[in-house]
């Protein structure tokens, strides 16, 4: 086999997912053709793919070395150098991709999320305008544009982008396709006595941040039905709301469906407008019961931790920290109780040496006792995951640690949020900067 034919295979397994057999195919195709640059380009995307960083990074270097006018090894270069939070040179590498071919809407998108993540945000939305003007049915920039602005307060244009996410589901065969386009409801028709189906999408902690709007649903007369995750379902039953859980959604029969996520939209949702009452979802009584009964007496201030989230999560390297930075916490003379049901390796082996942290995974079955854990404390401490949402939506004092680019929830240099009357945000001064934020809580807990 030639190395074209090889080259064709290596493709053909890229194409299909197989990306270690598609990488060890392009490996044969240099070892016939080392100049082969399609090949070295390749080679980096599937490293890059299997967070192999360095050598995608080799990849693409001697890709440009060989070709200097390579414009897709530029773009994925930068893809790469964005990942490891290098912005300034990923700007660079796809500034270089631009100059060479300024029509390159892929390049001008992520041009705008490098931007983004250095909250140059004027730069950014000035970025997906071009995008968008070269390409006006753009998705993907579309999405990326509204993110922006909802985390700049722009509600109004802000939430009608953000349905753009559709679309992009539907280019991956993911989401929102199995749903008939002309049921699709949001805020217009009419819902009294009409079944409407409110179907999951994103994370745990998506759901629990917009579950608010269904009681509103409700009073609109619609009779609600519910793909919630099941690990949800026991604190979703605590919003007093007549519904009905479903499994299978090819067998539900509604007259109109509407994306839990598109609800703020539905409800022509503004800054000023956010339904915020408070609390929202409730512990049952049982599990604060349990969870009182098993700490027993409480002789110093009890403080719940969240140090790090989903770790294949998108951003995950932004907004997680380790263990090890949280020793100046661990110092105090309180309790702390893991909130956490998983912990990293590095975790792990630090977690016995902490006499006043305490784990309780094995005694958290679903979300209400994540809850009924909640109530037992006095304060809460976490990074932005689903937990944080928890605890805002029962109504208890949390202090959540943002990175210096922040999801879009919780906007733009505020120390409040509108969403979680009882949350207190703190923010990176400068990216990858949690030491300026734990020194900034341990004053705060110095003085509990």
């Amino acid at each position: 086999m030639n190395f074209k034919e090889l080259f064709n295979k290596a493709i053909q397994l890229h194409l299909s997912g197989n990306i270690p057999e598609a990488l060890a195919s392009y490996g044969q195709v240099l070892e016939l053709n080392p100049t082969f640059v399609d090949a070295l380009n390749n080679q980096g995307i599937c490293l890059q793919a299997l967070n192999r960083h360095d050598e995608a990074l080799a990849s693409y270097a001697q890709a440009l070395e060989l070709k200097p006018d390579y414009v897709d090894a530029y773009y994925n270069q930068g893809i790469c150098l964005k990942a490891l939070n290098r912005h300034d040179e990923a700007l660079a590498s796809y500034a270089q991709a631009l100059k060479l071919q300024p029509d390159y809407g892929d390049a001008l998108n992520n041009q705008g999320n490098c931007l983004q993540a250095l909250n140059r945000h004027d730069e950014a939305l000035a970025s997906y305008a071009q995008a968008l003007k070269l390409q006006p049915d753009y998705a993907d920039a579309y999405w990326n544009l509204s993110l922006l602005q909802l985390l700049q307060g722009n509600y109004k244009e802000g939430w009608q982008n953000y349905e753009w996410r559709k679309k992009i589901a539907k280019k991956t065969k993911n989401g929102y396709s199995s749903l008939p386009k002309q049921q699709a409801w949001l805020g217009m028709q009419d819902l009294k006595d009409k079944n409407i189906l409110i179907s999951k999408e994103q994370g745990l902690g998506d759901y629990i941040q917009f579950c608010r709007y269904l009681p509103m649903i409700q009073e609109l007369g619609g009779k609600i039905i519910l793909d919630t995750p099941k690990s949800l379902r026991p604190l979703i039953d605590t919003l007093g709301i007549d519904k009905t859980y479903t499994d299978e959604l090819e067998k539900v029969q509604f007259q109109y469906h509407c994306a839990i996520m598109s609800l703020p939209l539905a409800f022509k949702t503004k800054l000023g407008t956010i339904p915020n009452q408070g609390t929202y979802l409730f512990t049952p009584d049982d599990k604060k019961k349990y969870w009182q009964e098993k700490l027993g007496k409480k002789t110093t201030p009890r403080i719940g931790l969240v140090w790090s989230g989903n770790e294949s999560h998108v951003n995950d390297l932004n907004r997680s920290l380790s263990l090890e930075q949280l020793k100046p916490w661990l110092d105090l003379p309180y309790e702390f109780h893991s909130l956490q049901i998983d912990y990293r390796k590095h975790d792990i082996k630090l977690l016995p040496t902490f006499s006043n942290l305490y784990c309780h995974e094995k005694d958290i079955e679903d979300f209400t006792d994540t809850a009924g854990l909640i109530e037992s404390m006095d304060l809460i401490i976490s990074v932005d995951t689903s937990v944080a949402h928890l605890a805002g939506a029962i109504g208890k004092k949390i202090l959540i640690l943002l990175p210096y680019a922040s999801d879009f929830r919780w906007l733009v240099g505020r120390p409040d949020s509108p969403w979680y009357p009882t949350a207190r945000l703190f923010r990176q001064p400068a990216i990858d900067n949690w030491e300026s934020v734990v020194k900034e809580i341990k004053q705060l807990l110095l003085h509990l």
